[in-house]
């Protein structure tokens, strides 16, 4: 039965990109619960409007960078003040607009008006702008407020330490504080997965206090799930009452977000019973972190319209001509579907319960940042947005100049919009790669060495021979690889510091999957191998990783179509990449393929390149759909 519904529900083209250029150097919320279940009530709507500022709105004038979780792991007094004061935040009032929960609520789950922004009468659920000009810009103002609350509850813990040495380390502390990301294609410092631990372990050592002295205690990990209090179960039904099975195949009657009194990741199963199983996350990111790096690296060195950075729903015809046809959004829908495979973080409306959707989206506004100053002359322009939002309706206009909501700027009411926020550094935080840069030290030398084809580690302690290294390459000396730029936008590659021209190919699979339908959120996986054993081997997709042929996975999330508008957007196709250039260059090395050419990579694709298709638990292999198309 799957097989044959499934063409209807699902179209994917594969489609191998080939990038060919020359190298050029330079450098309260109005909603009433049942009397049969427990209601979360809202601010009133007389409630003053808060204005997003980031620790700004806190009087704090400085700016300092956001760490990566693992370096911040290496300041013991900064972290100390984090998991407290996200623990503090967690801890707050489910019926308070400030709490994590209606913070959390924003971004989807339970579709209504935060800070008196009330819905479109032709609007969606969720304020999230997804396949949307504005997605990765929209999450600026959020993160901020975000990083605010969890600031200012940390600096309330602060406050309750006695006067000694330990308030004073921890001031200290605070006085630089940012919320961290979570960056899963950096190359792991040494003898680690790119999971790391501090989010998947479920207790933690914290230092605290009593009122009188310092303690250290156990807590539960405020990284490893947050804990509804109560589960609101009204908040979590349908219109018709039922318990939302979102994103699960047709006919199941499975309704696991009213059974879950925590965020699960990769649950053992739908039921109340069911666990999270970290395991499993890791196992996945660790085999795919090389795909990951590959294609963090690819954007930000070939792609230079923000536009088709922007959003998943951009892509070939958007990509502007020398880039790739990938996105932020795109990238970040694989670690969604990763992380939680059929947990919250897999489901759009519930993703942001999560606590790791907060290190996940601060490393993609970290991402945005980066490429933004590599290329300060692109950013939104004035696009149709095919889906709606809870303020905005279906095939809406954003330009720069469109209003974030429900993000207040200040008390009068105005909005912040993307013109307004394009700056990061207006809610008082940076990330380390914009930092101190000179001639010498370039952000171009920073992204090849984190993600470049010789990336290696660099976390702080075990950075300084990396920056030994590269501070001795000189003309004479083996070169960085350089993110090439020129005023034609075919002409972006990678080269080296010789000024020797080359050409270089980048070839990737493209995928396009429908947006909308009932099958679930499901993951393409790519190999170079003989397609017949492909086609015999296990369907259990955690071993089709371990297969020789094995290049990568690029994840979607999907959600079931669910008002008349529906029947209207089943067209809108998602896009998403497996980039193949490095595992082609390993073919080439083996003697298996003879160049890198379109006519000898065509001719091989044809012959070795297939994939898989897993959809929630279930597997299916599509032999009528063609493997790839020539593009020329």
């Amino acid at each position: 039965m799957l097989v044959s519904i499934l063409p209807l529900l699902l179209s994917i083209n594969f489609l191998y990109s080939p990038v060919c250029s020359k190298a050029v150097l330079h450098n309260h919320r109005g909603h009433v619960g049942s009397d049969n279940a427990i209601p979360i009530r809202r601010q009133a709507i007389t409630s003053p409007v808060h204005a997003v500022l980031g620790v700004r709105g806190l009087g704090v004038d400085t700016t300092h960078p956001r760490l990566e979780i693992r370096e911040l792991e290496h300041n013991k007094d900064q972290l100390n003040l984090y998991l407290l004061g996200l623990q503090r935040f967690q801890s707050t009032n489910q019926e308070d607009k400030l709490s994590y929960y209606q913070v959390a609520g924003i971004h989807g789950r339970p579709f209504i008006a935060w800070d008196g922004v009330e819905k479109h009468y032709e609007g969606g659920n969720g304020y999230c702008a997804h396949g949307s000009n504005i997605f990765p810009i929209w999450h600026r103002p959020y993160l901020a407020l975000i990083e605010e609350l969890i600031y200012s509850h940390a600096r309330e813990v602060v406050s309750e330490f006695p006067n000694g040495e330990a308030k004073d380390r921890m001031e200290n502390a605070l006085a630089t504080f940012r919320i961290p990301y979570w960056d899963a294609a950096a190359v792991p410092p040494v003898g680690t997965g790119s999971y790391p631990w501090i989010i998947q372990a479920k207790t933690i050592e914290v230092e605290n206090t009593n009122g009188n002295t310092t303690t250290r205690s156990i807590i539960s990990n405020p990284l490893y799930a947050y804990t509804f209090h109560p589960v609101p179960i009204d908040d979590f039904r349908d219109d018709q009452g039922r318990g939302e099975a979102e994103n699960l195949p047709s006919g199941r009657a499975i309704e696991p977000w009213i059974l879950w009194n925590s965020t699960k990741r990769y649950p053992t199963n739908q039921s109340e019973s069911a666990q999270s199983q970290d395991h499993l996350v890791a196992y996945g990111l660790d085999m795919n972190a090389n795909q990951l790096r590959e294609r963090t690296y690819q954007m930000l060195a070939m792609q230079k319209d923000y536009h088709s950075i922007s959003n998943n729903l951009a892509g070939r015809k958007d990509t502007v001509q020398g880039g790739v046809p990938d996105s932020l959004e795109s990238l970040h829908d694989t670690l969604h579907n990763t992380v939680g495979a059929r947990g919250h973080m897999w489901a759009t409306a519930y993703s942001a319960f999560d606590p790791i959707f907060w290190l996940l989206h601060a490393n993609t506004d970290r991402m945005l940042a980066i490429w933004q100053a590599l290329n300060p002359d692109s950013y939104v322009t004035n696009h149709t947005n095919r889906d709606a939002t809870f303020t905005a309706p279906a095939n809406s206009y954003s330009d720069e100049n469109t209003p974030l909501h429900p993000f207040h700027r200040n008390e009068a009411g105005e909005f912040w919009t993307s013109a307004s926020v394009r700056g990061h550094t207006v809610f008082g935080y940076t990330y380390p790669e914009l930092i101190g840069l000179t001639d010498d030290k370039t952000l171009v030398q920073r992204v090849n060495a984190l993600y470049g084809p010789n990336a290696t580690s660099h976390f702080s302690w075990e950075l300084e021979p990396t920056l030994q290294s590269v501070s001795e390459t000189g003309p004479n000396k083996p070169s960085v690889m350089l993110l090439a730029t020129s005023n034609s936008p075919s002409a972006t590659t990678t080269a080296s510091v010789s000024s020797t021209s080359v050409v270089q190919y980048h070839y990737v699979a493209n995928v396009r999957t429908q947006k909308y339908g009932s099958e679930g959120a499901i993951k393409v996986y790519v190999f170079l191998g003989a397609v017949q054993e492909l086609k015999e081997s296990s369907s259990d997709a955690s071993r089709w990783m371990s297969d020789p042929g094995f290049v990568g996975y690029t994840g979607f999330q999907h959600s079931a179509v669910k008002d008349s508008r529906g029947a209207q957007q089943m067209d809108m196709k998602m896009n998403g990449v497996i980039a193949l250039t490095h595992a082609l260059e390993d073919r080439a090395r083996k003697g298996q393929l003879g160049n890198l050419d379109e006519i000898a990579v065509g001719t091989y694709l044809q012959e070795h390149m297939a994939w898989k298709i897993a959809i929630v638990r279930l597997t299916l292999v599509i032999a009528t759909i063609p493997i790839f198309a020539m593009n020329g």
